[in-house]
């Protein structure tokens, strides 16, 4: 594994305004125009390419099924191809800013059941965006719902039995994404109880996994595999180096990189909660009646 052993400073990347809501919300409020206008889905992010690698990814990796796979492969109307399904359609996924929803689509497509997906976003004209999108390509039931990742709480699904069961819990996500999520929250200069965001945010993916064996999968223009190891991989957050999405890469200054870096990392140990925003409610309650999920709307 690259990096192991080696000590990095920590390096910090100056704040913008791409680090603060205000940028995001007007970035999708323009995006809501243009869908509404010329059915304009907006930007995807890293480009089609990386995400039809991350799909790849979790073809390979997700622990329980719903697992695809592109051995067999037809091309669907979007032009990608589309993923045979084996398995169970068990596990949960967690897309965290999800902007547009374009991958929670392609996982939708792709035979993941829309009950297994969840995307959050801290602009509400995200969650409208990617709700309209959902209803234009005819998905339904898809969970989309204005959430701050650090701040506010975050209800894992209900698993294995219904509602009115006494047996009824939640055991958070089996792999939560992050495309540029963290990239936009390392440039920005807020801070909670006086700590840098960036720093919060391993703990509170961690939190959200709860369980030994889940997985956060990141995808970063601003930050090398070395450096997401040096950031994720802790004792506090007992994360451990999972896999990587190889890339072409370049040498620059004697160093060797890529233009997009993704990582795996998963969870070993069992973790209270211990951050703001980071509480998992009482199993026997159903979710919040104040979930902001716009689909319907």
């Amino acid at each position: 594994m690259e990096g192991e052993g080696i000590a990095i400073e920590e390096i910090g990347i100056a704040a913008s305004r791409l680090g603060t809501q205000e940028y995001w919300d007007d970035n999708y409020v323009r995006e809501l125009t243009n869908f509404s206008e010329a059915g304009d889905e907006g930007e995807v992010w890293f480009g089609s390419a990386s995400s039809d690698e991350i799909l790849d990814w979790i073809a390979r990796y997700l622990p329980s099924p719903m697992t695809p796979t592109r051995a067999d492969f037809n091309n669907t109307d979007d032009g990608h191809d589309a993923l045979l399904q084996v398995g169970q359609p068990d596990s949960q996924i967690l897309d965290v800013g999800c902007g547009n929803g374009q991958l929670l689509f392609l996982l939708a497509q792709g035979g993941y059941s829309v009950d297994c997906l969840t995307g959050i976003d801290y602009s509400e004209s995200s969650i409208k965006l990617s709700s309209q999108i959902a209803r234009a390509k005819g998905i339904q039931g898809l969970r989309l719902e204005v959430r701050d990742i650090l701040r506010d709480p975050i209800e894992p699904p209900l698993r294995n039995a219904p509602a009115s069961s006494p047996h009824t819990e939640r055991k958070g996500w089996d792999l939560i994404t992050d495309k540029g999520t963290f990239d936009a929250i390392c440039l920005s200069d807020a801070r909670i109880d006086g700590r840098k965001l960036e720093a919060i945010y391993p703990e509170r993916i961690r939190d959200l996994l709860v369980k030994p064996g889940g997985i956060f999968l990141i995808t970063s223009c601003n930050w090398t595999e070395e450096e997401l190891i040096h950031k994720f991989v802790s004792p506090l957050t007992g994360f451990k180096f999972h896999s990587k999405i190889p890339r072409a890469s370049f040498c620059f200054g004697g160093s060797k990189g890529s233009t997009i870096t993704t990582v795996a990392f998963q969870a070993t140990e069992p973790k209270e909660p211990t951050i703001t925003g980071a509480t998992h409610p009482d199993p026997s309650t159903d979710p919040s009646p104040d979930s902001h999920n716009l689909l319907d709307t």
